[in-house]
């Protein structure tokens, strides 16, 4: 077996490398959404209410969430790195 390297383009996103845009983008949606998060999860002055979800991670508008925000963040991306090309 041949050890070998190569370069390979690294993203960064929601403190983590990633090796493709999408997760990078992804992953930092998700971020942005746990800071904005109302969740009953932990709050124990609201008893019988733990696992309520807020309305950011309710089951049937989270995968929509998620999904415009990666495609804002990519293409902001895109828009940057084609600003700063000459």
């Amino acid at each position: 077996m041949n050890v070998t390297t190569e370069n390979a383009e690294v993203f960064r996103g929601g403190g983590r490398r990633w090796f493709t845009l999408r997760a990078a983008c992804r992953a930092e949606a998700s971020a942005l959404l746990r800071k904005h998060c109302e969740c009953d999860y932990c709050d124990h002055e609201m008893w019988g209410r733990e696992d309520l979800p807020c309305r950011l991670h309710h089951p049937d508008r989270y995968p929509r969430i998620i999904k415009r925000l990666t495609d804002g963040l990519m293409r902001r991306y895109r828009a940057q790195a084609a600003r700063t090309q000459p």
